[in-house]
């Protein structure tokens, strides 16, 4: 064997001694309905996604609370994108620790997310099992198109343990099926708003549903069309759904000129066609009940691309992080139990999502879907 061979041997078996593991996250199971199907193959490359440790999130938590209280000397004194930059983008220490962990193990990364605390990197499985101390497998569940790559637990390279708060995708498992609306056709009569619910909002009658007009009487929500052009309303579309544009069946008593479209976005392969027919059914609710309930509030539709649920979040958030002109409010009414997160990467969407209401967003999100009381 040559010296220069050896050498390399030595300084390889060096490093992996330098580098002991810390436990990251662990399951002991994989959360009811995911099936193993055997070891994800060695070759099989796989993208994970890193958070850095930010500069000040706890600052930045408690600017947020201060900044939204009523009463407050500094209520509604929202932040500029640059200061949340400065909480939100990543530490000197941990950026200088991930860059020599993936120069000392031949990685390059990418910056994922506008702020720079997201970054990737796309590796083999195999050596992402060394690294990580994972056991990268094939997970099939009878409401996924196919099987997910997953790991029951994940360690970090020591110098990594105080610099990396999430590795994803690694051990959330997440599925479809619990957060679409059930696609059900409505037929109601055409009605102008009065000022007493409609008959059909009765939902003792198994046979009527509610509509955005039946929202407008029970709740008292005004039908005068807004005039603050400053506001936007986004609302989210996820797993290849998207929204249908025909509105004019919940909503006759629209005042002439009143907003009935809304601007189409779309994130990582994204779409929204607007054929006949082809609203998808969560995506069509959310965006028909945002338009019967805020008259004439300009509405965005942002179609994130065929991506699994927490991806689709974070992708959301680099989204309107990187928006010098950020909607006013932005809405999602999909969700999942948070237990198929698991804590790290759930506090961190959450982060993400504070850091949008630190610049005056306010951010909406559907519960109760899971709920005893659910609708089945």
């Amino acid at each position: 064997m040559s010296f220069v061979r050896l050498l390399g041997i030595l300084s390889i078996a060096h490093a992996a001694a330098a580098s002991p593991l810390v436990l990251h996250e662990h399951r002991r199971v994989a959360p009811l309905g995911f099936t193993s199907q055997g070891p994800a193959p060695d070759s099989h490359t796989i993208t994970l996604r890193f958070a850095l440790a930010s500069n000040n999130l706890p600052g930045l938590q408690e600017k947020l609370l201060d900044i939204s209280t009523p009463g407050s000397a500094s209520f509604r004194q929202w932040l500029s994108q640059d200061e949340v930059k400065s909480f939100v983008a990543p530490s000197t220490d941990a950026l200088n620790a991930f860059n020599a962990f993936t120069s000392a193990n031949g990685l390059k990364s990418s910056v994922i997310s506008p702020y720079g605390e997201w970054v990737s990197v796309t590796l083999p499985v195999s050596k992402a099992n060394q690294l990580f101390g994972a056991k990268f497998t094939n997970f099939t569940h009878t409401d996924l198109p196919g099987p997910i790559i997953r790991t029951l637990s994940v360690s970090l390279p020591s110098e990594l343990a105080n610099f990396v708060h999430v590795v994803h995708p690694t051990t959330a498992f997440t599925t479809r099926s619990a957060r679409l609306a059930q696609s059900i056709r409505i037929d109601v009569p055409n009605r102008r708003r009065d000022a007493t619910a409609p008959a059909h909002c009765d939902t003792s009658n198994p046979n009527n549903s509610i509509t955005p007009a039946c929202l407008q009487a029970l709740y008292n929500i005004p039908s005068t069309p807004a005039t603050q052009q400053n506001n936007a309303l986004l609302v989210t579309g996820y797993e290849n759904q998207w929204a249908c544009g025909f509105m004019k069946q919940f909503r006759p008593d629209l005042p002439s000129g009143a907003n009935q479209t809304f601007l189409r976005l779309a994130i990582d392969g994204g779409t929204n066609p607007q054929f006949p027919n082809s609203g998808s059914a969560e995506a069509q609710l959310d965006i028909e009940y945002s338009a019967g309930v805020a008259t004439n509030v300009p509405l965005q539709f942002l179609s994130v691309g065929d991506s699994d649920f927490p991806t689709a979040l974070l992708k959301t958030i680099a989204f309107i992080a990187g928006s010098p002109h950020p909607p006013t409010v932005m809405t999602t009414s999909y969700g999942d139990l948070e237990s198929n997160f698991g804590p790290s990467l759930a506090t961190s969407i959450c982060n993400g999502y504070a850091a949008a209401a630190a610049r005056g967003i306010s951010v909406l999100f559907a519960s109760g879907d899971l709920t005893p009381c659910r609708v089945a």
